[in-house]
């Protein structure tokens, strides 16, 4: 749907629009997007995967509609889209947060390392994006899709290869859904955060350094190009933009929300020097 320019509300770009939401109930990311999308003014549609951890998350968000349900499995993606519909009206807004991540050398990962970090973060993506635009195209209603990726999908780190062969994945899903889906009127980008900081977090980073707080010091104040903490609404505000009519001539690319840390070419050092 177009909107002209004097009519799009700059405060609430989503006001009138139902989102749906992937992995709602974490610290990170999700948490970001859900508080930007309501702030937009958007309805949402909470993702879960137990009612327990959906309740703090509903409540938090008055209104909101929570469905559980696992998105690497066909029939509970095909479920919670038709549960979507008939509360809430056409969804015509997806955020594929739901992901996980893995932190061990590639040669080392198992199986079923490798088979659960696709099955959730590309076949689980796949999968909703699918029963999500099947549901538009036959509402004849255009929408706009959000992927959440990473600055691993371009650049990463010992320990990392498999995720980031993931969010590679998610990227090249992205353009490529973009393609087929605009003549449909349906946009589709990412988004690549890089370390949004949570105090959860730190046992993540426990997995490659001995002392996570110092590491996050640094990566703050060394490798990024802004020396500040990338936090999830900064994530949930890019999302808002790529959701809304504001980027409504944007389609297939990923937005980097890393605070340029893949923007430079050497890190500085205490000193300032390359």
């Amino acid at each position: 749907m177009d909107v002209p320019v004097a009519a799009l509300d700059l405060a609430q770009p989503l006001a009138g629009r139902t989102v749906l939401v992937t992995g709602a109930t974490g610290y990170g990311v999700g948490s970001g997007v859900c508080a930007a999308v309501s702030a937009a003014g958007g309805k949402l549609v909470l993702n879960g995967l137990d009612e327990e951890s959906l309740r703090p998350v509903l409540h938090r968000y008055p209104g909101s509609v929570g469905i559980v349900a696992d998105i690497s499995d066909p029939d509970d993606v095909r479920r919670m889209m038709a549960e979507a519909t008939e509360q809430c009206g056409p969804v015509t807004g997806l955020v594929n947060n739901a992901g996980v991540g893995l932190s061990k050398p590639f040669h080392e990962a198992t199986e079923a390392d490798f088979d659960r970090v696709f099955d959730i973060d590309v076949r689980g993506l796949w999968l909703v994006t699918r029963a999500f635009t099947q549901a538009l195209l036959d509402a004849g209603r255009t929408g706009s899709i959000v992927h959440v990726s990473s600055v691993h999908a371009r650049g990463t780190m010992p320990r990392y290869a498999v995720y980031a062969g993931a969010k590679g994945a998610v990227e090249g899903l992205a353009r490529g859904m973009a393609v087929e889906l605009g003549p449909h009127g349906i946009r589709c980008n990412a988004i690549a955060p890089g370390y949004v900081h949570a105090e959860q977090n730190l046992a993540l980073i426990r997995t490659f350094s001995s002392d996570p707080e110092a590491w996050v010091d640094r990566h703050t104040n060394l490798e990024q190009v802004l020396p500040r903490l990338i936090e999830p609404v900064d994530c949930g505000w890019s999302a808002v933009f790529l959701l809304s009519e504001m980027s409504r001539c944007v389609t297939g690319q990923t937005l980097v929300v890393d605070a340029g840390l893949t923007t430079r070419l050497y890190t500085r050092t205490p000193e300032g020097s390359a």
